[in-house]
């Protein structure tokens, strides 16, 4: 997570916290997938992100797990208003990564692919990435803790557009725009399929 790179090192007071941040990064992976489910801009190997990420202390002893909630209620809230068909998951302990203290996956369903596939997730990393990267936070009492890190996708870029299109898209090819993206869109309601354009031809050289 590159957003926890700018604490390294860092302490901060109780009241500081907790801290809520958000970037568009660049993602880059080495493998993309040869299965017929995954084909297209399914799994790629390079696309773009908007993720969450925030720090909490740890000492009510639930301050990450509340954080982790409210970042799945607004990874919900994101996709409902987008009209998407989803799946929450709450991923037992053989599918979470090393850093993952609890995980929650968001699968849309894609009738192209006609199955769920993961849009989105929320990881709650308690103090793994912290003890790391030497994140720490005073507490009231004088106290050095490390703090808690949590982070979560709200919205992968290539995956997105696939559950958008294949849930808007109408029979006759035009795609029905989402209400709270109408206005980005000057206020259209829907885009219109294209036809075919011809080559025009300029000259030939014999």
């Amino acid at each position: 997570m590159a957003l926890a790179g700018l604490y390294v090192n860092k302490v901060l007071s109780e009241s500081e916290l907790p801290v809520k941040l958000a970037a568009v990064s660049r993602c880059f992976r080495a493998e993309v997938s040869r299965m017929k489910e995954e084909r297209g801009i399914y799994r790629v190997h390079q696309f773009t992100k908007v993720e969450m990420f925030c720090l909490t202390g740890s000492e009510t002893g639930s301050d990450s797990d509340d954080m982790l909630e409210t970042i799945v209620s607004t990874q919900e809230d994101l996709f409902l208003s987008l009209g998407i068909h989803y799946q929450l998951l709450d991923m037992p302990a053989n599918e979470l990564g090393s850093p993952a203290y609890r995980k929650f996956d968001i699968e849309a369903w894609m009738p192209g692919r006609k199955m769920y596939g993961e849009i989105s997730s929320a990881s709650n990393c308690t103090d793994y990435q912290s003890r790391r990267l030497n994140i720490r936070y005073r507490s009231e009492n004088g106290l050095l803790k490390h703090v808690h890190t949590i982070n979560g996708t709200a919205c992968a870029v290539p995956r997105m557009l696939v559950a958008l299109i294949e849930t808007h898209q109408r029979k006759d090819g035009s795609f029905v725009i989402p209400d709270v993206l109408r206005k980005y869109f000057d206020g259209r309601s829907m885009i219109e399929p294209v036809s075919a354009v011809k080559l025009k031809i300029l000259r030939r050289a014999h």
